[in-house]
């Protein structure tokens, strides 16, 4: 480069940088998961897993590639690498040996959610076996509700009343067409379709509390280093120490 001017040097130094410093963050995100993850008609993500997110990355200079992916297929692709992140897992020593734990991001309360009229006597999940018609309940494939609930899910007449679902989204418009009769969902899901106004919302209630647990990112050991993870958790201390994480949650959920 004998011969080049100075300032051009000087720039291409600083493109060199950048490249080598340049990532990129696979994201698991559905389309519909108010307040976590909301796409707007200008295709922007935004809401408190998506701008959380947003921020740990460009504390690291990282951008976020966002991938529409089921659940169960996620966890899948999260294990082998193909994807980088996703988000709401819940931790434990099994899953601790494919992927790094970061959080955690919020707390989930998932419910029951029905008509209050349809459940009125039910106190606890066998209840709903009792009921008469029969309750369709649907639930995520591959998610993990709790060691109570595997215990009801393993008698068959529960069983029978669950309706498998590929994809978080669309859980209200499924109520709306009775195509099912209640969901398990997060409490803030709920919330926010009812402070929203959404379709019909305010006629559905949370009955029982399944399972409370915190949630985390889950980053893959397959293709995140350790030395790169080490960089996330720092980045995450410092936006808890500034209270960027807590001002991004009170931002969805005022009730925090």
């Amino acid at each position: 480069m004998k011969g080049w001017p100075k300032s051009v040097l000087a720039l291409l130094c600083v493109a060199f940088s950048l490249q080598a410093t340049a990532c990129q963050l696979r994201f698991a995100a559905e389309t519909d998961f108010p307040p976590h993850l909301i796409k707007n008609d200008e295709q922007h993500w935004h809401g408190q897993t998506a701008e959380l997110l947003q921020a740990l990355a460009a504390k690291v200079g990282c951008n976020i590639d966002y991938r529409s992916s089921p659940w169960l297929r996620s966890l899948m692709q999260l294990k082998s690498g193909e994807l980088d992140v996703i988000s709401h897992l819940y931790r434990n020593t099994e899953r601790e040996k494919d992927y790094y734990f970061l959080g955690p991001h919020h707390l989930e309360a998932i419910w029951l959610i029905g008509k209050a009229a349809d459940f009125k006597d039910v106190r606890t999940l066998t209840d709903t076996i009792h009921l008469k018609p029969a309750p369709r309940i649907a639930v995520l494939n591959g998610a993990y509700y709790g060691e109570d609930f595997a215990a009801v899910q393993r008698n068959p007449g529960f069983a029978a009343l669950l309706v498998p679902i590929s994809s978080i989204q669309d859980k209200l418009a499924l109520l709306n067409a009775d195509r099912v009769d209640a969901i398990l969902e997060d409490r803030s899901v709920l919330h926010y379709w009812q402070h929203h106004k959404q379709k019909s919302a305010d006629l559905y209630q949370p009955i029982v509390q399944v399972y409370q647990a915190p949630v985390y990112f889950g980053f893959s050991k397959k293709s995140i280093s350790a030395a790169e993870f080490a960089k996330l958790q720092q980045a995450w201390l410092a936006m808890e120490k500034d209270q960027t994480v807590r001002s991004i949650q009170q931002r969805y959920q005022p009730q925090l």
